[in-house]
């Protein structure tokens, strides 16, 4: 049993069940897993650091059953007296290796928000866990391939799209936040001119049934200009109320007089 003094006290004075079953958990075992679903998913320990002093770790973009798995080896290898920031480790996820680097408290603050709670306001220090793709090649070496891209969580690394989308997912003022769309919020849409300029708000949306882009008109449709290619999430960060427009169907169109009107919902002819 790992009963340490923050433990204790946590189950004295914390009521929210899932929070109380998190701490039985670091009772128990010596950590929780915290898994959250979002763009992409990540999981992450809590505890780690309380039970035996060694950094708690995270991964970004794992299945949660895979994930469970990592950290749970990682967790075992520091109680063990493994240094899993020398190296490359094996028998962690597949028959592949990992690294394990620091990761800046910006991030630790920004989406391990149990962590925070648990250590109460302390971040603690944390370990990414970064996995290669099936090849044993990691991001950064020639033949990487794409699908295994996971953003880095280290100070001092050089921002890229996947740092800058999986900030933005946890950003409540971001239009990824809480992301619904089928689509990527990179996936093509097209708008009109007058739309892009923001000279027109958007009043008409299309969901094309023969290759599911997207279409943002505003009062003078198509013949506002155009059309201009954009990021799908672009008018949607310019308005929000986009959003409620997530499960239109393939082949459908939705039209509203102006903005903070109901959207009319019916198929394209």
């Amino acid at each position: 049993m790992f009963e340490t003094d923050r433990v204790q006290f946590w189950k004295e004075s914390e009521t929210d069940e899932s929070f109380l079953a998190m701490v039985g958990n670091i009772a128990e075992f010596g950590c929780g897993v915290i898994h959250v679903t979002g763009l992409p998913p990540w999981s992450y320990t809590v505890g780690v650091y309380d039970t035996c002093g060694q950094p708690e770790i995270i991964v970004v973009g794992l299945k949660e059953k895979t994930a469970h798995v990592l950290l749970n080896k990682a967790a075992r290898a520091l109680r063990e007296g493994i240094d899993l920031a020398m190296g490359r480790h094996r028998e962690m996820v597949g028959e592949v290796e990992c690294l394990f680097r620091p990761v800046d408290v910006k991030w630790v603050e920004h989406v391990m928000g149990r962590a925070i709670w648990y250590y109460t306001q302390e971040p603690p220090p944390v370990l990414q866990a970064i996995y290669p793709d099936l090849e044993n090649h990691f991001q950064w070496e020639d033949g990487f391939e794409e699908y295994f891209r996971q953003p880095l969580l280290q100070g001092g690394v050089e921002e890229t799209t996947t740092e800058r989308d999986f900030w933005a997912a946890n950003d409540p003022k971001s239009s990824l936040f809480d992301w619904k769309f089928p689509n990527s919020p990179h996936s093509t849409a097209y708008l009109s001119q007058t739309v892009q300029a923001g000279i027109e708000p958007v009043v008409y949306v299309s969901h094309d049934a023969d290759d599911g882009a997207w279409q943002f008109l505003g009062d003078s449709m198509s013949e506002g200009g155009g059309p201009v290619i954009s990021c799908l999430h672009h008018p949607i960060d310019n308005d929000p109320s986009l959003k409620e427009l997530h499960d239109l169907p393939l082949g459908w169109v939705a039209e509203r007089d102006k903005p903070g009107d109901p959207w009319k919902r019916y198929p394209h002819d």
